[in-house]
């Protein structure tokens, strides 16, 4: 895993290590917490960013950091096929998906050129170690003219929780190549 590393922070190599033993701890309960966290918002939030996926139906979307799959069920449900990827081993040891998933670096996918249609990417941008370098193994991956949604979190600003705002979905049509996302 590449890029410099950021003051306060672990290296990248570290940080992997760390992220990847926590999720491992954690991924008995990960789906539980989620739902505490987000006040069950974390259900429609996947809906949504399946939903602005907008590919043809059976499409191949890959859902990187999958954890136990529940956005490769949620594109199940949108009449894709789905495959997922991450690399903590306890979170695909607890996935409750019927999709194929594969323990796997998103950063180095083990995936030809074009070979999906489409990538999603929920909760996991927070803990990659080098954002370039995903978008553009996503970039990599995708066919011209396919679909990604990356879906994360964010502390809402002001003191009262602002539930519309805390979901954020960031779609792009993917058209270059991996070179194009470079710095």
């Amino acid at each position: 895993m590449s890029g410099p590393a950021t003051p306060g922070l672990p290296d990248p190599s570290e940080k992997a290590r760390v992220v990847r033993g926590m999720f491992d701890r954690i991924s008995d309960r990960y789906d539980l917490v989620n739902r505490v966290m987000t006040l069950g918002m974390d259900v429609g939030w996947r809906r949504r960013a399946v939903g602005e996926l907008r590919l043809p139906g059976d499409a191949l979307v890959a859902d990187l950091a999958c954890g136990t799959g529940d956005l490769c069920n949620e594109l199940a449900a949108g009449g894709y096929r789905a495959i997922g990827f991450d690399f903590s081993h306890g979170m695909l040891r607890n996935a409750r998906t019927e999709a194929p998933v594969v323990e796997a670096d998103v950063l180095r996918l083990p995936l030809a050129d074009g070979r999906v249609d489409g990538v999603t990417c929920g909760f996991a941008l927070r803990n990659v170690t080098d954002l370039i370098e995903l978008f553009a193994e996503t970039a990599r991956v995708v066919r011209r003219g396919g679909r990604v949604a990356f879906l994360e979190t964010s502390e809402p600003d002001g003191r009262v929780l602002r539930a519309a705002d805390h979901g954020q979905t960031v779609e792009q049509q993917c058209f270059g190549r991996r070179d194009d996302f470079r710095r």
